[in-house]
């Protein structure tokens, strides 16, 4: 998926909890589709991995 949220995480400091729901309420406000980001959200959690997360929900951030 090539979809882009206008979310700026560099420098951003906080819990996987806040980072996920800081994404979802923005794809949301986005029109993302729910499913969309599930999508997103089950790539960013399946290691259990605080890097891997990060990583994963800035692919989808614009910066």
């Amino acid at each position: 998926m090539n979809k882009m949220i206008d979310l700026d995480l560099r420098g951003f400091r906080g819990t996987a909890d806040t980072i996920l729901g800081l994404f979802s309420h923005i794809a949301k406000r986005e029109n993302w589709s729910e499913a969309e980001i599930q999508a997103v959200i089950s790539e960013a959690t399946k290691h259990n991995d605080y890097d891997h997360l990060l990583a994963t929900i800035r692919e989808h951030c614009k910066y």
